[in-house]
C-alpha cells in the first residue's frame, strides 16, 4: 500500500514511503514528481482532520471529571491525529513517521480502552443483578464503536509505512487490500449512521382554525362560547374514553381542515350518556370554528376533548428494521383511508409499547407495530397477509400530526401535550397542589389489609395487586411518613395516619425470625414460603421506614432491632453487603447485589446509628458497632465499590447513597461519601434535557436520550430525589447552590407537568381515582404505586430545597 504522498525519505532511512510501485531506479527516478498519485496523501490527511475533532470532543466531554486518565490519553490522540492531518496536506517529509506513530498509538489506544471497558463490564454485570448485564452490553457497544474508529486507520497506516518489520521481508500487504479495508469500515460507519439516525419527516400542512398555529386556541374558545348553553348529561357522566376510530369523510388532506371531537352525547339508554366522536372537515369557504359549533349542536354539557389535524403524511419507514419508530410516542396519530385514530388514543392502547423487534425476548419492547394498528383502525389483515411486513404494512397508512386540546367541565380550554399540560409552570402553588395530589392518590390506593394498589391503567381503570414488592410498599410507606408530617411532626391528617398504621402492620406481619427467640429477622413475601434465604432489598428498604416512620407513627422498636442486625449480618469484610442471608444458619450468602440495596442498607444503619445514639435500647445492636459498621459500609462505597474504568463516564442507579449521606449529615460524616453522591450526581445531571438538548419543550427536565424515546417519570423523579440530597449535602459543605437550582426546576417542572390532573383525565376512569398519578412516560400510561411514590418524593424533597413546599429534609448538619 501507498503511504501520504509527501517527499520520500533518504535511503537510508529504515522507514520508507512507498507510494512510487516497485519499479526500476530509472523508473522510480524520471518524473518521480508528476507520476506520484496524492491521492494516498489526501485521504490520510482528511481522515485524520476528522478523527481529531472527534477524539477532542470525547476527551473533553465524555468523562464527567477532570483531567482522568482517559481524557489525557484521547486528547494525546487527538493531538497526533491533527499533526498527521497537517503534515500530509502540506505535504511534510515527516508525514510518513507521522502517519505510522499515529497508527500505533492508535492501536494502543484501542488496547488500552479495551481493556479498561471489558474489564468494567465484567465488573458491572457481576456486582449487580438486572440491569447489570444490560450496562455491560452498553460498554461493550461503545468499545465496537472506538474500535471502527481506531482498528481500519491504525491497520492501514502499519501496513503502508512498512508493516511490522518481523513480517515485512516475508510479504508486503496489497494495497488495495488495505484501501478496500479503509473504504469498508468508512462504509460501516456510514451505515450505521443512516441506521440510527432519526428523520425529521416533512409531512403535508393542513390548514387549521384561526388559520395559524398561535390563533387555533382562541378560534376554538370562540367556538366554544355557548358551552354553558348546552344541557347537562343524565346521571353519572361517563369519561371519554372510546377506541373506536374516528370515521371522518374523507382521508385528512392538505388543502381542507379536519377536526376530530370526542364529546358527551345521548345514548340509547336515556338514563345514561354515551361518548360520540365526530369528524368535522368544513368544506371550501366554510369556517372551521362554525362548524365544530354545528357538530356540538346535540352534545351534552362535560368535558370535550378536540384533536386538530394540523399536518399529514404517507407513513414511512425511519430505516431499515425500523418501522416501529415510525410514529412519534403521544404526537402522532395514524389514518387508513377514512379512519383515523387520535395520539392519545394510540397512548390508550399502549400502543407505542407493543413492537417486539426480538422474537426472543418478549419483554423487550418498543415503539409501534404496524400490524396490531391495522386491526385497531378496523382492518382485519394488512395486504400481503399476515406474514407482511415493511411496505405492506405501511401500504395505506397515514401519519397525522394533531394540536391537542382538551374543555373541562367548566368549558375551560386546555392546551395538550401528549397526556400531560405543557402550560402548567412551576410556582410555589403548583409545586404544592402537585404532592398533595400524589399524596390523596396513594391514600386512595390502599385496601383495607393495607396493601398498596400495585398497578392501575388509567383509562380502563383495571388495577391489579399482583406482583406485590415488599420494597415498593415499604417505599411508598416511607414517603408517606417523610412527606405527610407537619412542622411539629405530627400527621396531616388522621387518614394519613391511618394509612401508614395499616401499611406498617402489613409489613412487620411479613416477619421471619431466624429461631423462635432469635434476635434476627427477615421480611419474606408470602410469609410462609418456602426456604430460609432472605433477600436483602425488602428487609433493608423496610428497616428504614420502620426508624422513619417511628415518632411519628409508633416504635416497632424490637422488629427495627431483629431486621437491623439482619442488615449487620449481611455486611462482608470489605464493607459491601452480600444480598441474602440463610436464617437457618444466619449467614450470609455471597453473590451479585440487587440494585439500590447496598445504598438502602447504608441509610438503614445511618438511621439506626442516629437512633441508638440518641435511645439507646437493649432491643437495638449496640451503637458503637453500629457506627463501625456505617463507616465500614461509607468506607468501601466512596472508595472500592466504583473504583474502575468505567466510573468516569457512567453510574449505576445509586440514589439511595445520596440519601444515606444527607441523613448522616447531623451524626457521621465523611468527606469521600459524600463525595460519592456528588459525583453520581454530576454525571447523571447530564442525561436531563433541557433547552439546548433540541428536544421538544415538553420533554424540558425529563431524564431521557432525546426525543425518539421519551424521558421515564420515574427515571426523572430518582434523580430528583437524589438531587435533593445532594443540595442537602453541598449545602452542608458550603458550595454553591445555583446550578442544582435551576436543574432541579426544570426536573420539577415536568414532573408538574406530567402529572394526570383534571385537564388530562378526559378520558380517565372514573371507577378508581387517577388524578395525582404518574404514568411510566408520556407514551405509556400504566400507573404503578411506585411511580407515584417517587415523583411524590422529588417534588416534596426538591420542593422543600427551592422553599416551594414547607418543610426540611435534611437535619441540622455537624463537622466534616
Amino acid at each position: 500500500m501507498q503511504a501520504p504522498d509527501t517527499d520520500p525519505p533518504p535511503p537510508s532511512e529504515p522507514l520508507q514511503d512507498s507510494a512510487l510501485p516497485a519499479e526500476s531506479p530509472t523508473l522510480a527516478s524520471r518524473g518521480a514528481a508528476s507520476t506520484r498519485p496524492p491521492a494516498r496523501r489526501w485521504a490520510v490527511g482528511l481522515l485524520s482532520a476528522l478523527h481529531a475533532p472527534v477524539f477532542a470532543w470525547a476527551a473533553l466531554s465524555l468523562p464527567f471529571r477532570p483531567w482522568t486518565l482517559f481524557a489525557v490519553v484521547t486528547a494525546a490522540l487527538a493531538l497526533l491525529h491533527a499533526a498527521t492531518a497537517v503534515l500530509s496536506l502540506l505535504p511534510h517529509p515527516l508525514a510518513p513517521r507521522a502517519f505510522r506513530a499515529t497508527s500505533f498509538c492508535s492501536l494502543g489506544y484501542l488496547a488500552f480502552l479495551s481493556f479498561g471497558l471489558l474489564s468494567s463490564a465484567v465488573y458491572v454485570a457481576s456486582l449487580n443483578r438486572g440491569l447489570g448485564t444490560g450496562i455491560a452490553a452498553a460498554l461493550l457497544a461503545v468499545w465496537a464503536v472506538v474500535a471502527l474508529l481506531t482498528l481500519p486507520f491504525a491497520c492501514w497506516g502499519v501496513a503502508s509505512t512498512g508493516g511490522l518489520r518481523l513480517l515485512r521481508a516475508k510479504r508486503r500487504p496489497s494495497p488495495a487490500l488495505s484501501a478496500l479495508s479503509a473504504l469498508a469500515a468508512l462504509v460501516v460507519l456510514a451505515a450505521l449512521s443512516l441506521l440510527f439516525r432519526h428523520r425529521v419527516a416533512k409531512a403535508d400542512i393542513m390548514p387549521v382554525p384561526g388559520g395559524a398555529p398561535s390563533r387555533t386556541g382562541a378560534a376554538l374558545r370562540e367556538a366554544l362560547s355557548s358551552f354553558d348553553a348546552l344541557p347537562p348529561p343524565p346521571g353519572k357522566a361517563p369519561s371519554l374514553m372510546t377506541t373506536a376510530p374516528a370515521a371522518c369523510a374523507a382521508p385528512p388532506e392538505p388543502g381542507r381542515p379536519t377536526l376530530v371531537v370526542t364529546h358527551l352525547a345521548r345514548g340509547r339508554d336515556p338514563e345514561r350518556a354515551a361518548v360520540a366522536t365526530r369528524c368535522v372537515q368544513p368544506g371550501p369557504g366554510e369556517d372551521a370554528a362554525a362548524a365544530l359549533r354545528g357538530a356540538l349542536a346535540d352534545a351534552l354539557r362535560g368535558p370535550l376533548k378536540i384533536d386538530v389535524v394540523s399536518a399529514a403524511q404517507p407513513l414511512a419507514s425511519p430505516g431499515p428494521g425500523l418501522d416501529g419508530l415510525s410514529l412519534r410516542p403521544g404526537l402522532d396519530g395514524l389514518c387508513l383511508a377514512e379512519r383515523c385514530l387520535m395520539p392519545w388514543q394510540l397512548i390508550a392502547l399502549d400502543a407505542f409499547n407493543t413492537n417486539a423487534p426480538l422474537a426472543g425476548v418478549p419483554d423487550f419492547r418498543f415503539g409501534v407495530d404496524l400490524a396490531v394498528l391495522r386491526r385497531a383502525l378496523g382492518e382485519p389483515e394488512p395486504p400481503g397477509g399476515p406474514a407482511a411486513g415493511g411496505a405492506a404494512l405501511r401500504d395505506g397508512l397515514v401519519r397525522i400530526e394533531t394540536h391537542s386540546y382538551a374543555a373541562d367541565a367548566d368549558g375551560a380550554l386546555h392546551l395538550l401535550s401528549r397526556i400531560g399540560e405543557p402550560s402548567v409552570p412551576l410556582t410555589e402553588a403548583t409545586a404544592q397542589q402537585a404532592a398533595a395530589a400524589a399524596q390523596r392518590y396513594i391514600l386512595g390506593a390502599q385496601r383495607k389489609d393495607g396493601m398498596f394498589r400495585y398497578i392501575v391503567d388509567p383509562f380502563t381503570g383495571r388495577a391489579s395487586f399482583d406482583g406485590f414488592s415488599i420494597a415498593r410498599q415499604a417505599g411508598t410507606t416511607l414517603a408517606l411518613c417523610e412527606l405527610g408530617v407537619g412542622a411539629e411532626g405530627v400527621p396531616t391528617s388522621p387518614e394519613l395516619a391511618k394509612v401508614v398504621q395499616r401499611s406498617l402492620g402489613l409489613l412487620a406481619k411479613l416477619e421471619r425470625k431466624a429461631g423462635e427467640d432469635s434476635s434476627v429477622g427477615a421480611l419474606f413475601y408470602p410469609k410462609d414460603s418456602p426456604g430460609t434465604i432472605a433477600g436483602l432489598n425488602p428487609t433493608a428498604l423496610s428497616l428504614v421506614t420502620f426508624l422513619s416512620c417511628r415518632d411519628a407513627h409508633g416504635a416497632h422498636d424490637a422488629l427495627i432491632g431483629r431486621l437491623a442486625r439482619m442488615v449487620l449480618a449481611t455486611q462482608r469484610d470489605d464493607g459491601g453487603f452480600a444480598p441474602q442471608l440463610d436464617l437457618a444458619r444466619v449467614a450470609p450468602v455471597l453473590g451479585p447485589t440487587q440494585l439500590y440495596e447496598g445504598g438502602q442498607s447504608v441509610l438503614a444503619l445511618t438511621l439506626l446509628e442516629a437512633l441508638a445514639a440518641r435511645e439507646p435500647s437493649p432491643e437495638y445492636p449496640p451503637a458503637a458497632a453500629v457506627r463501625a459498621a456505617v463507616d465500614r459500609a461509607m468506607d468501601y462505597y466512596a472508595n472500592r465499590y466504583w473504583d474502575h474504568f468505567a466510573s468516569n463516564f457512567v453510574y449505576m442507579e445509586e440514589n439511595w447513597h445520596c440519601l444515606a449521606a444527607r441523613a448522616a449529615l447531623g451524626h457521621h460524616r465523611r468527606d469521600d461519601y459524600e463525595r460519592f453522591c456528588l459525583d453520581y450526581v454530576a454525571f447523571k445531571s447530564r442525561l436531563v434535557l433541557d433547552e439546548d438538548s433540541k428536544v421538544t419543550p415538553d420533554l424540558v427536565g425529563g431524564y431521557g436520550f432525546g426525543n425518539v424515546l421519551p424521558p421515564h417519570n420515574t427515571a426523572t423523579a430518582g434523580f430528583g430525589e437524589a438531587l435533593a440530597a445532594a443540595m442537602a449535602v453541598k449545602e452542608a459543605r458550603g458550595e454553591d447552590l445555583a446550578s442544582d437550582q435551576a436543574l432541579m426546576r426544570r426536573v420539577l417542572g415536568f414532573l408538574v407537568r406530567q402529572q394526570w390532573s383534571p385537564a388530562t383525565c378526559f378520558a380517565c376512569s372514573r371507577d378508581v381515582i387517577i388524578e395525582g398519578g404518574f404514568s411510566e412516560s408520556m407514551a405509556s400510561p400504566r400507573i404503578r404505586i411506585d411511580y407515584v411514590q417517587h415523583a411524590w418524593a422529588a417534588l416534596g424533597h426538591g420542593g422543600r430545597m427551592l422553599g416551594l413546599v414547607p418543610g426540611r429534609s435534611a437535619p441540622a448538619a455537624g463537622p466534616l
